[in-house]
């Protein structure tokens, strides 16, 4: 038990340093001090301070993955509400929340592209994938394969979120994603038009 809230007050230090000062002006002397432990401490539970800031934005993301799979299950929605439901809520959220929007302007230049993708595919892609697979199922997706389709999906997510994460006016740079991010989608719906 200790472990673990030693290992939560490291994360909350770091992503708060990340947040205000950016991963290259923050260092794990800087971290260890914010958590009030030592910079053994700090050692003791990662390997450096990319791991960090990897742990640090994983649950950002994965915060952001939860809040959109609650609202994508809400009962009373259609099937291709929830994959509206499901990329609006995405949006929406990095939109409202600075911390987020921070470090993944962040992720890219910390983690490299490689590195980010397999984070990112490894918490948004099961969410994708199951939305897909529900569609295909109910014969309400074009004949496409899934996987493929999934992948495109996500993609097209990820760089919508980071043109949220740059913009200067994130409110707006959601609401114009969402219109092209949605048309998009609506392209695979079996009864659209080709």
């Amino acid at each position: 038990m200790y472990a673990a809230l030693t290992r939560t007050a490291i994360l909350d230090a770091a992503r708060k340093l990340f947040v205000e000062n950016g991963f290259d002006a923050t260092s794990v002397d800087d971290i260890a001090r914010e958590s009030q432990l030592s910079k053994g401490a700090v050692y003791h539970h990662f390997h450096d301070k990319q791991q960090v800031f990897a742990e640090v934005y994983r649950a950002a993301a994965t915060e952001v993955i939860s809040v959109v799979a609650a609202a994508a299950v809400a009962p009373d929605l259609e099937p291709w509400e929830r994959a509206e439901v499901a990329a609006r809520t995405a949006l929406s959220r990095y939109a409202a929340e600075p911390d987020t929007r921070s470090l993944l302007r962040q992720v890219t230049g910390v983690l490299g592209e490689e590195r980010t993708r397999a984070v990112d595919s490894e918490i948004a892609l099961p969410l994708i994938r199951g939305l897909l697979e529900e569609l295909k199922r109910l014969e309400l997706l074009r004949p496409v394969d899934v996987e493929t389709t999934a992948q495109m999906v996500f993609r097209l997510l990820a760089e919508a979120s980071l043109a949220i994460a740059l913009a200067a006016d994130p409110d707006a740079a959601s609401r114009e994603v969402e219109i092209v991010m949605l048309s998009m989608l609506r392209g695979l719906r079996a009864d659209a038009s080709p």
